[in-house]
């Protein structure tokens, strides 16, 4: 979303001194994201944002182009906003927790801001919005192999993932698609409930008894290993995906 610093100055009220080209294109992000967050998209227009910031139309469409410009860069924004949210998160003594803690967290992020999760998740990925999601993808992943050290992944992690984050979304989309005095306030948790459920088992104990289990379990317990070659770790690799994919029972 950043762009290079540039000495052109926008005009400012009252003689003070003029803002930079990224001085006033976080001010109109913000002021774009206020308008989004109170009216919806139909709000974020280019009379409005410049209204608010005090800066003229050719200003915004030089800075973002048309509208579209504008919104990738809310989006960008609010992204950023979500993955700060999530850093305080910090690995305790239960990864399955870690994981339910993750799930709520961003549930609650889509609950709070709906125009900007909706945005979020309609607009085309920048290369901005892209290395973001990259990062959130990245402490995703981590939570869930410490849940497979622990021998407490009930399938393998990139299903895991797929299932934790579509039951996300799907739970922000369905509680903002119900009207008002028909949202149960216990859907939310019954939807985590059942998603954390779906991935991992109660205790280490393998719920499903089977090779399929322990190799998932190993392959999470092979980074940082260090006696064996590239090749072998390679090879060992191979191994255990075959073995996780496993039916159960054989």
């Amino acid at each position: 979303m950043s762009t290079a610093r540039s000495t052109t100055a926008s005009p400012e009220p009252d003689g003070a001194q003029p803002a930079t080209d990224d001085e006033m294109r976080e001010r109109i992000v913000r002021a774009a994201a206020e308008l989004l967050a109170h009216g919806g998209r139909g709000a974020v227009t280019t009379r409005a944002v410049a209204s608010r910031v005090g800066a003229s139309p050719p200003t915004i469409y030089r800075l973002f182009g048309e509208k579209k410009g504008q919104l990738t860069a809310v989006a960008e924004y609010g992204y950023a906003r979500f993955i700060a949210a999530k850093s305080p998160l910090r690995p305790t003594v239960n990864p399955v927790d870690d994981l339910r803690s993750g799930w709520s967290l961003a549930v609650e992020f889509g609950l709070n801001n709906p125009e900007l999760f909706l945005l979020i998740y309609s607009e085309p990925h920048s290369a901005a919005m892209a290395a973001a999601v990259r990062t959130g993808t990245e402490r995703m992943h981590a939570r869930i192999q410490r849940v497979a050290a622990a021998g407490r992944l009930r399938v393998e992690e990139p299903l895991a993932a797929t299932i934790l984050q579509a039951s996300a979304r799907g739970a922000v989309l369905t509680w903002l698609d119900q009207p008002d005095d028909q949202r149960d306030p216990g859907f939310i948790t019954a939807m985590r409930e059942a998603t954390i459920a779906a991935v991992t088992t109660e205790t280490a104990t393998l719920a499903e008894p089977g090779r399929a289990s322990a190799a998932r379990t190993l392959k999470a317990n092979l980074p940082g290993q260090t006696c064996l070659s590239p090749a072998e770790h390679h090879l060992l690799i191979d191994w255990l995906d075959r073995l996780s994919t496993e039916p159960a029972g054989q």
